[in-house]
């Protein structure tokens, strides 16, 4: 339960995205997915395919267009910067953060790692809760070391088709 929230207050946290894990978590995840068979060939997303899912063939600032409203995706604004208010949403929470391609919050809601094209350091896209909406332009990126963990930061899984 958000205490300062007027909307979404209560939530059910098992709904949240997987947050706190570093890069090299997100990577054993995707091998023991492909390894038990659960999701054959999942992997960490590349940077390439991320952001083509999440701006389509058009190239959009956000997921629906170019101007991203305070209740479009969960950022700073979306609950009134408020302490208390902060913190994810459920998987899904706002369809206005959902891509053409039908992934959902490509904007606000958790920093996403990708695979980087070469490097140690992993690209990190689509902003999160806690920064400003402008945070959550899809072409924005950060990089972070392979062991760094944070609340702001999770993940999507890729698989690649099967031959």
């Amino acid at each position: 339960v958000y205490r300062e929230r007027a909307l979404r207050a209560s939530q059910d946290w098992r709904r949240f995205p997987v947050s706190g894990i570093s890069a090299l978590d997100a990577l054993a995840y995707t091998a023991w997915l492909d390894r038990t068979g659960r999701l054959p060939r999942a992997r960490l997303c590349t940077e390439r395919e991320w952001e083509r899912a999440a701006r389509g063939v058009d190239g959009r600032t956000y997921p629906h267009g170019e101007m991203l409203a305070a209740d479009d995706a969960n950022v700073d604004i979306t609950y009134g910067k408020r302490d208390g208010g902060f913190g994810p949403d459920m998987v899904g929470s706002h369809p206005a953060s959902h891509s053409v391609h039908g992934l959902a919050d490509t904007a606000g809601n958790l920093w996403e790692l990708t695979q980087p094209a070469s490097g140690d350091s992993y690209p990190i896209r689509g902003g999160c809760y806690y920064l400003h909406p402008s945070d959550a332009h899809l072409a924005n990126r950060q990089e972070i070391p392979s062991s760094f963990r944070h609340l702001h930061i999770g993940f999507r899984v890729c698989a690649d088709a099967p031959p």
